[in-house]
């Protein structure tokens, strides 16, 4: 087989899609959706949170990005990055972005879910801190965080074209003058861009993580291996970059800098198969 050949095979194996634009985050509050995680408990409900420089709050909005509901909340944003879920009615907090490598500790907050059905009266509060330090020569910044049984996950965000690091921490109440490290795990197969944010399947089988132009969906081999299954390259969004991801069933919910609300239909586009 010529090597023409052969590339034109393998290019038809890597997805390009233009996502579905199903709708805009329009609260004027949300600035900068930073991370994004669908209710386990509220159907049609995802949580959004914003970017540092942000009030601190969560937000209750719907598949199309409208708004359903919103919490102030309890702490300074300082680098809130990401937003995570527990199968016990939790969410977690991730003020985990570390721009530059500036800041020595970083802290996960974890919260009862509010109900979106229901007004908030006074900012919801944090039931357990889990702060974090740095190995000295590595204090990686990160946007993705999912919780994975009594153990978070965090994927260091990279300029320098590394594979993607992988860093677990037991969750656990810390103080922030005795915090824990991260333990490095593995890499993330091909994944060279900078991570902006990730998402585990409620089966915990599958891991889903963007950048701004790619999304990957990667397949649990055991406890801290992962084998890419699919990649996703995203044409057509023109300003938009995606910042956060979510499992809506089988399908990713994706949302950009400039406020847009995408869904990816796995079962309508080309996979990428191990060759």
């Amino acid at each position: 087989m010529s090597r023409a050949c052969l590339a034109f095979i393998l290019i038809g194996f890597i997805s390009s899609p233009k996502p579905a634009k199903v709708g805009r985050l329009d609260h004027p509050a949300i600035q900068e959706a930073s991370g994004m995680v669908k209710s386990r408990r509220h159907p049609g409900i995802f949580w959004v949170l914003n970017d540092s420089g942000n009030a601190p709050t969560i937000f209750a909005v719907r598949a199309d990005g409208s708004l359903a509901r919103e919490f102030p909340f309890n702490a300074i944003n300082i680098d809130w990055e990401s937003i995570a879920i527990d199968d016990s009615g939790r969410l977690y907090i991730g003020d985990i972005g570390n721009n530059d490598g500036r800041l020595p500790i970083r802290a996960i907050h974890r919260i009862a879910e509010p109900d979106p059905n229901k007004p908030a009266f006074g900012k919801v509060a944090i039931d357990r801190t889990t702060y974090y330090r740095f190995a000295p020569e590595d204090r990686f910044d990160a946007e993705a965080l999912v919780i994975d049984g009594e153990k978070a996950l965090t994927v260091a965000k990279r300029f320098d074209k590394r594979l993607a690091d992988v860093f677990e921490l037991k969750l656990k109440a810390t103080s922030i003058f005795e915090p824990i490290l991260p333990k490095r795990t593995g890499t993330l197969e091909e994944f060279r861009e900078p991570v902006t944010g990730a998402d585990l399947s409620r089966d915990g089988k599958r891991l889903a993580v963007c950048s701004y132009e790619v999304a990957r969906v990667y397949e649990r081999k055991n406890a801290n291996d992962w084998r890419l299954i699919e990649t996703f390259r995203f044409k057509g969004l023109g300003r938009e970059g995606i910042e956060a991801i979510a499992w809506d069933g089988d399908d990713l919910i994706l949302a950009g800098e400039n406020r847009g609300v995408f869904r990816l239909n796995r079962k309508k586009l080309k996979e990428r198969p191990r060759l």
